[in-house]
């Protein structure tokens, strides 16, 4: 039997064990087989990967196409044409993106982004719903049917900041929150609440002080003193519990803290369903790291980077199993809303990130003896896969499983920066950073789209909503 695409002398990262000397077996774009190598005959195309690593391509599930430079569908569907593309260079095959925000029926805007998607897209995709009123709750159960399974709040804003993502000034109340959770548990389907958690009463009493200290112009350790721990942690607990009470699972994204890994922890203990997410960014910098290295606004992100302590514990939630999924809130707009502004009043929000994830994650995480390489599947693709409905057919190398597929050459040196993007970002947060483990083969659905950094074929992603599936 021949077999369509066979990769061959390998190390398989499998969710239970790591097989060394094996191959994996391809045919009509699903994983037919994994087996030692000489007991697999020679592929229509066969490659021998010389002992490289295969894992499952990594899924994204933090991304906000739409927001660029411009905001809205136009530029929606330019990141799927043109943005997207980074994803392969980063062996990322799947993203879970936000509709755009606003008053609008959130019907329509799920509509308006899987219509803007379609045909565009270099990876698949799913799609966050942005809930910020209580009359779009009533629409929850229609976006369900449509194959929504995440719905978004943004609890930290409020004010001015609010009003500009469409939501009342008041922000994101409890109250609503628990009408939208209860809405989510009536249809009986497995969805889930995203919260942005970071209080904003304390913040912004914060910011104002502390834009009027000159000393801390353009720092991004000030930005970091600005939104307290405890902001993050309290907005996790409280919003958790509203959810809890609905037996609805939380789903707090860019986790930045070691207060809120403790408070997740113990939130788990207490049988609260809960899923911590962090970003490949708050694993691998600090904000003291950031100021050193003149990023300034280009890395004012919130929640802000943090310190070293915050970092390290951070990891070792991974280790213990209490930050379960790693992301990246990439946006797409251009250095020209980072540079030549004051620092406090540039936009939040970091570039495209999702080229630098996995070399960033295997250099500091496998390299650095902080996780193995299961845990590197599994928080890189396999458990945002299960979240969001996906597991096994995305986020697993097993038979029956899509052939979406990343191999890392963990022997490789490699410079990071702009130059390894081919799509529109202008910088880079890590120019010049060296990492050992690059990703040099980007399988998706079994055609090999990216090769040594370049783009070797036009990948087509779909949206998967619960008929892709079947």
């Amino acid at each position: 039997m021949t077999h369509d695409l066979v990769l061959r002398n390998a190390t398989v990262v499998t969710p239970d064990v790591t097989l060394e000397e094996h191959a994996v077996a391809i045919e009509g774009g699903r994983i037919v087989g994994i087996a030692p190598s000489g007991e697999v005959p020679p592929g229509t195309r066969d490659i021998d990967l010389g002992g490289k690593t295969i894992l499952p391509g990594l899924m994204d599930p933090h991304v906000h196409f739409g927001f660029g430079d411009d905001i809205g569908d136009d530029t929606m569907a330019e990141d799927f044409k043109n943005n997207s593309v980074d994803c392969l260079i980063g062996g990322v095959t799947t993203i879970a993106t936000t509709t755009m925000i606003g008053r609008d029926p959130l019907v329509q805007f799920f509509d308006r982004a899987v219509r803007v998607a379609d045909g565009k897209s270099h990876v698949n995709y799913k799609f966050t719903t942005v809930v910020n009123s209580a009359e779009q709750i009533a629409e929850i159960p229609q976006i369900i049917d449509k194959g929504g399974v995440s719905f978004k709040f943004f609890t930290g804003y409020i004010g001015e900041q609010a009003e500009g993502f469409g939501i009342d000034p008041s922000g994101i109340t409890p109250d609503l929150f628990f009408r939208a959770t209860e809405a989510i548990a009536a249809t009986g389907k497995p969805a889930f609440a995203a919260i942005h958690a970071e209080d904003p009463y304390v913040r912004g009493v914060l910011v104002d002080r502390l834009r009027q200290d000159s000393a801390n112009a353009n720092s991004l350790v000030a930005w970091a003193e600005s939104s307290p721990d405890f902001a993050e942690s309290l907005q996790i607990f409280s919003f958790g519990l509203v959810a809890n009470s609905n037996r609805v699972p939380i789903y707090p994204v860019h986790i930045s803290t070691a207060m809120s890994v403790d408070t997740v922890r113990d939130m788990k203990a207490k049988g609260i369903q809960v899923e911590g997410e962090t970003l490949a960014l708050f694993l691998n910098s600090t904000a003291a790291e950031m100021d050193a290295c003149g990023m300034g606004g280009k890395a004012k992100i919130q929640p802000p980077l943090r310190h070293h302590e915050d970092k390290e514990r951070l990891w070792t939630g991974i280790q213990e199993g209490d930050i379960t999924v790693v992301g990246t809130d990439s946006l797409t707009y251009s250095s020209r809303y980072k540079e030549g502004i004051d620092f406090w009043d540039c936009r939040v929000g970091v570039n495209i990130q999702f080229a630098d994830t996995l070399p960033l994650m295997w250099n500091e995480g496998i390299n650095a003896g902080r996780i193995s390489l299961q845990q590197l599947a599994a928080v890189t693709s396999a458990n945002a896969a299960k979240r969001y409905g996906l597991y096994p057919q995305k986020g697993a190398i097993a038979v029956g499983s899509d052939a979406d597929l990343v191999v890392i050459d963990p022997d490789r040196e490699m410079r990071l920066g702009v130059d390894r993007y081919r799509g529109l970002s202008d910088y880079s947060l890590w120019e010049g950073r060296t990492v050992k483990g690059a990703p040099v083969m980007t399988f998706l659905g079994g055609e090999l789209v990216m090769e040594d950094g370049e783009i070797v074929a036009t990948a087509q992603g779909r949206h998967l909503a619960d008929d892709a599936l079947r």
